[in-house]
């Protein structure tokens, strides 16, 4: 049968075929073959041979059911659509995501500021200036001469370079081969030392003959100020110092060393202050902004570390030579890491910084030594309503300071935003590191071998 005469059938066979492919309904419902009513047999053309025309629309119950999709319920139609099945693919994945950083990151962060915080509040005044009997009869705090200073009023070209070095030990080799290595030249450089730079090493003395020679700047550190302790009982009394089965460990070569330094070395280990200060970097602070990496806070120097919110004339001597870790809910310092109770000390130093940093309120947190001569009123409490509406003056808001120090090799060299440890165990084999600060506050880490002098 040609197309033509399939179209122009009798209006009563298209009926006879409707009827016939509704009574497959039931058959459709229990699973039988659907009848298929193809759409050309529907649809006859007027304009070709003028004959009545039929169009005929299936509309019963059971075809609307098994062919028309709209008529679907929503939430059927919804699942059936690509786009929803990847929407809720991503909704999956984003709760996932963030139940991950919830648990393993924001959580943590959270907990250990809480601890942190805790330290803060403590209502005793601890055992600064106090501990083990400790006396210290040198100089606390002392600031860097400003001629020494980097872009300061005698530096207005900003040519003067910092050279900060980690803990020698003695390896006089390797200090000059670091100095050569950074290119110093004693005209505009100024070298620092974290102390420790004696004990342990081969040269002691080549140590003291070169810092005294390029007048170097060092703080006292614990072998330093161990060896001052036991001079009097080597000098003045003549005697013999104990052994070390019955003393602390290494006071015998501590007692063969002192017997090799002359009058000028000891004097140079006695002007060692605690406590170096050194002033914001004028170019640095005028070129910094909030985010930029530049070192342009003020700079203590110290051998190995500090508690936050002390004023530096209450920091215990003996911590600041010895500390390691802060306790959590106390921040009494401790010579040992104890990861139980105590957190490394820059971790509560850096989080304390960050926070005047933000310019986060401290108003609740308690101030030891305040009123202390040393401790300014850039560095008092804050947080009422005059700074949250910014009407306090600019000069009075709270400033952090960066820690550079030494003393802890095990844990390598320790680079935060606000505390450098430069201590990288140059006479155990390790490194000899030195930071490199320029004039507007740009850093260079370098370092060199050393030999394993153990």
């Amino acid at each position: 049968m040609s197309g033509r005469e399939e179209q122009a059938r009798p209006l009563s066979e298209l009926q006879e075929q409707l009827e016939s492919s509704a009574t497959h309904c039931d058959d459709i419902e229990a699973g039988s073959p659907r009848v298929h009513v193809r759409l050309i047999d529907q649809a006859v053309n007027r304009w070709q041979d003028g004959k009545p025309t039929f169009s005929a629309h299936i509309t019963d119950d059971c075809d609307l059911r098994h062919r028309g999709y709209e008529d679907r319920p929503y939430l059927v139609r919804a699942a059936a659509s690509r786009r929803f099945r990847r929407m809720l693919l991503m909704v999956v994945l984003l709760l996932s995501l963030s139940f991950w950083l919830w648990s393993w990151y924001l959580r943590p962060q959270l907990e250990i500021g809480t601890e942190h915080k805790q330290g803060f509040f403590t209502q005793g005044n601890g055992t600064y200036d106090t501990t083990k009997g400790h006396h210290f009869d040198g100089v606390r705090v002392q600031e860097l001469d400003s001629r020494l200073l980097p872009g300061g009023k005698h530096d207005p070209e900003g040519k003067r370079r910092l050279i900060f070095v980690g803990d020698v030990h003695g390896c006089a080799h390797e200090l000059k081969k670091l100095l050569k290595h950074v290119d110093f030249d004693a005209k505009t450089d100024h070298l620092i030392a974290v102390g420790d730079v004696i004990s342990k090493g081969p040269d002691n003395v080549g140590v003291l003959d070169e810092l005294i020679r390029l007048r170097a700047s060092s703080v006292r550190g614990n072998h330093e100020d161990r060896l001052l302790a036991t001079a009097p009982v080597v000098f003045e009394n003549g005697l013999t110092p104990p052994t070390e089965d019955i003393s602390s460990k290494g006071r015998e070569k501590d007692a063969k060393l002192l017997r090799q330094l002359s009058k000028h070395h000891l004097r140079y280990l006695r002007d060692m202050p605690l406590i170096l200060r050194i002033p914001e970097l004028p170019l640095a602070s005028e070129a910094t902004h909030k985010t930029s990496s530049a070192l342009a806070e003020e700079i203590l120097v110290v051998h190995a570390g500090l508690v936050p919110a002390v004023s530096l004339s209450r920091q215990d001597p003996y911590y600041v030579m010895n500390m390691r870790s802060i306790r959590k809910k106390t921040h009494l310092p401790l010579a040992e890491a104890d990861a139980r109770r105590s957190s490394p000390w820059h971790d509560v130093w850096g989080w304390y910084n960050d926070r005047l940093f933000r310019k986060k309120s401290t108003k609740d947190f308690r101030i030891l030594g305040s009123s202390d001569a040393d401790f300014d009123i850039d560095h008092l409490a804050f947080g009422s309503w005059f700074d949250v509406l910014g009407l306090k003056k600019k000069e009075h808001w709270p400033k952090p300071r960066t820690v550079i120090y030494g003393h802890h090799s095990k844990a390598g060299l320790q680079l935060h935003r606000w505390s450098k440890g430069l201590d990288t165990g140059c006479v155990r084999g390790g490194e000899l590191t030195a930071l490199v600060l320029d004039a507007r506050g740009e850093q260079e880490i370098v370092s060199v071998g050393c030999k394993d002098y153990r």
